[in-house]
């Protein structure tokens, strides 16, 4: 599978990212097309079918950052080789739900299913065939196009995180309004259009899983919708082929009935009034149309009429972390301190309260400095954890301060901070006012900077806490 486990590719160029995706699809392609050799593997062809779409899915979406190694040729191959497995694939879904659905028919009705099932596996044959025998004749062609065209394109220098964002907002109001836009069970063109939606958008967010957990939630909850919605679209595509299946069954009984009354076969002609395939095909027509309605409440009851909202929401809050993340990087290590220093005391001292606003994966920070009898106010997020934090802070007024800072009680601390700068380092020396608590930090050019405490400060550490969990100010506030 295509995932950025390596180095990340939200700091990668558009082009070197998708580079890498694009060639570990066809990676999966190529494995997919060397099953199809083995006649007893089923999903040979299903697992191509796959690499294929997400292939061609990645290039749509980052095509305006591609040029030509995303254009109208490329993806034309790619749907032409997806287009080719079509009519097997949904066959064999239908084949395999008229084989669940059939036990619940009675004895007369099961002449039509298996009428049914001798077609659907006979366009399974010739389907998957004709698949096999296109993708072998044409998949090289398509995957060397694909291969040349990302060699040669430019790099333009935006990031693959400014674009991933991008397309995360674009991509999710498209399937937000496609749902708005599903209203009735029989919405099947509607409701079609918002699957296509949500597989795009499950698509987008699948590379980026190893660096965002957030992004492996929204993929399972997009998996679920699209089950619902795929269930709704086979239903509604095996009710139009049971009319016409109804009517080429009906047409071939009177050709038989003809036949045997110009051959004056009365025995013959007892038998077939006796069977009828329609009884069954009207049957299955039925249990079809009790699926769409059950899929339609399913799709209402999770995603409709408000029910998605707090998934979009979801999906808003992780476009903005990721597009903060490409902010400034703060790189700090921290020390748990049994006293305070005399060069420390000796030192001026700022008047620090914080407060945190109610979230659940960003926490707004308030923030009120005194310091020489003036005050200052800032608004900060921090993203990350340990010796390497993205901050993004700036500074507000006393008014929106004042209008906010009720919002953090019971999520505070206060503290005062002393500031000593020794060869070319700002040591923040903190002593909170609401617990028997003493911290230092300081900040990093990297996080590979060689940092020696000094003598002045040493005696009085206990140890350095960076990475523990428990000396973040927000887990204290708490």
């Amino acid at each position: 599978m295509a995932d950025g486990a390596r180095a990340g590719l939200l700091p990668l160029t558009v082009r070197a990212g998708v580079d890498r995706i694009a060639r570990n699809y066809l990676a999966d392609a190529e494995t997919g097309l060397r099953r199809l050799r083995d006649p007893k593997d089923a999903e040979a062809l299903h697992d191509f079918r796959v690499a294929i779409r997400r292939l061609r899915s990645l290039l749509r979406a980052y095509r305006r950052w591609l040029g030509r190694a995303a254009g109208k040729k490329v993806r034309r191959r790619l749907r032409d080789l997806g287009a080719a497995t079509n009519a097997g694939r949904d066959a064999e879904v239908q084949l395999a739900w008229l084989l669940q659905a059939q036990t619940g028919l009675a004895r007369r009705e099961r002449t039509g299913s298996a009428w049914l099932a001798r077609r659907l596996r006979q366009w399974k044959r010739d389907g998957y065939r004709s698949a096999r025998k296109h993708v072998r004749a044409e998949f090289g062609k398509a995957a060397d196009l694909v291969r040349r065209r990302l060699d040669l394109a430019r790099d333009g220098g935006r990031t693959f995180r400014d674009a991933f964002v991008t397309l995360l907002r674009e991509h999710a109001a498209d399937l937000e309004a496609r749902l708005a836009g599903v209203q009735q069970p029989d919405d099947d063109d509607e409701a079609h259009e918002a699957r296509i939606s949500a597989k795009r958008l499950r698509y987008l967010l699948e590379p980026v899983r190893p660096e965002l957990a957030e992004a492996r939630t929204a993929v399972n909850h997009l998996k679920g919708l699209q089950d619902i919605l795929g269930e709704l679209h086979d239903a509604h595509v095996l009710a139009a082929h049971l009319a016409d299946a109804l009517e080429a069954a009906s047409t071939e009984k009177a050709r038989r009935l003809h036949g045997l009354a110009m051959a004056a076969d009365q025995a013959g002609l007892a038998r077939e009034r006796r069977r009828d395939e329609r009884l069954g095909l009207v049957a299955l027509a039925a249990k079809a149309r009790e699926r769409i309605d059950a899929r339609f409440a399913a799709l209402s009851r999770r995603w409709l009429g408000g029910a998605g909202r707090p998934f979009f929401s979801e999906l808003a809050a992780l476009a903005e972390a990721v597009a903060a993340s490409a902010g400034p990087v703060e790189h700090e290590r921290k020390y748990l301190l049994a006293s305070l220093p005399l060069r420390a005391a000796e030192a001026p001292a700022l008047q620090i309260e914080q407060g945190w606003l109610p979230g659940e994966r960003l926490r707004e920070r308030l923030r009120r400095v005194r310091e020489n009898g003036t005050e200052r106010y800032y608004r900060t997020v921090k993203l990350g954890a340990g010796d390497r934090r993205v901050e993004l802070e700036e500074e507000t007024t006393a008014e929106l301060f004042d209008a906010l800072w009720p919002h953090t009680a019971g999520c505070r601390v206060a503290k005062r901070r002393h500031r000593i700068t020794d060869q070319g380092l700002t040591w923040e020396i903190d002593v909170f006012d609401d617990r028997d608590l003493l911290l230092a930090e300081v900040e990093l050019q990297s996080p590979d900077a060689a940092v020696t405490v000094p003598e002045w400060l040493a005696p009085h550490v206990v140890r350095e806490v960076t990475n523990e969990p428990d000396y973040v100010n927000l887990n204290l506030a708490r």
